[in-house]
């Protein structure tokens, strides 16, 4: 298991929202902890937040160390990014229970091109990007890998058929599609002018 990161927080006031304008303007990240059984406002340095964000992602465990409260283990629930400037400027956290498996949604990673697309017969069309699963914190995936190099014209790959490491199982219909290889158009009405 990788070492947990850990990002400084302070408890943020919420008594007028200049306050929070402020805080934004002098660098700082805003923020809500959904914890369990208690709700923190914080903010944070936002260059310290990107460098924790940018190595961790949604689905890895972050300590924030609230000032005054101590340490969380928490998972980033959201994030809003400013329209203009391209930084993240508001996130959710909600703590986690190491011992308690919780569901989230991790990204597909498409691996390799299908053979019936490498020989121009089709087109792979991903019908899920995101896959919905159970899993204790420490165990979850940054994505989801499916191997679709074997794929002709006509083949699919659907939930049932995507391999899961130990510990995470997959939430919903396991016969549903997650990427498909279909016939070029131009294919397809030759064949029908030809019948």
């Amino acid at each position: 298991m990788t070492d947990v990161l850990t990002i400084s927080a302070k408890l943020r006031d919420t008594s007028k929202k200049s306050i929070g304008k402020s805080l934004k303007k002098d660098g700082n990240v805003l923020s809500v902890l959904y914890g369990r059984g208690k709700e923190y406002s914080l903010y944070m340095n936002r260059r310290e937040f990107q460098i924790v964000f940018t190595k961790a992602g949604k689905h890895s465990i972050i300590a924030l160390d609230i000032e005054g409260e101590g340490k969380k283990e928490v998972l980033v629930k959201n994030y809003t990014i400013d329209g203009i400037k391209r930084y993240v400027d508001h996130v959710d956290f909600y703590e986690i229970d190491r011992n308690q498996k919780i569901k989230t949604t991790v990204p597909i990673h498409i691996v390799g091109v299908p053979d019936g697309v490498r020989l121009g017969l089709g087109t792979m069309e991903q019908i899920e990007h995101d896959l919905t699963i159970r899993a204790f914190p420490s165990s979850i995936p940054h994505e989801i890998a499916v191997d679709v190099a074997a794929l002709q014209v006509g083949d699919s790959i659907h939930l049932s058929d995507v391999e899961f490491t130990d510990g995470v199982e997959p939430i919903g219909d396991k016969s549903r599609p997650i990427v498909t290889v279909v016939a070029n158009e131009e294919d397809s009405s030759s064949t029908d002018a030809k019948v």
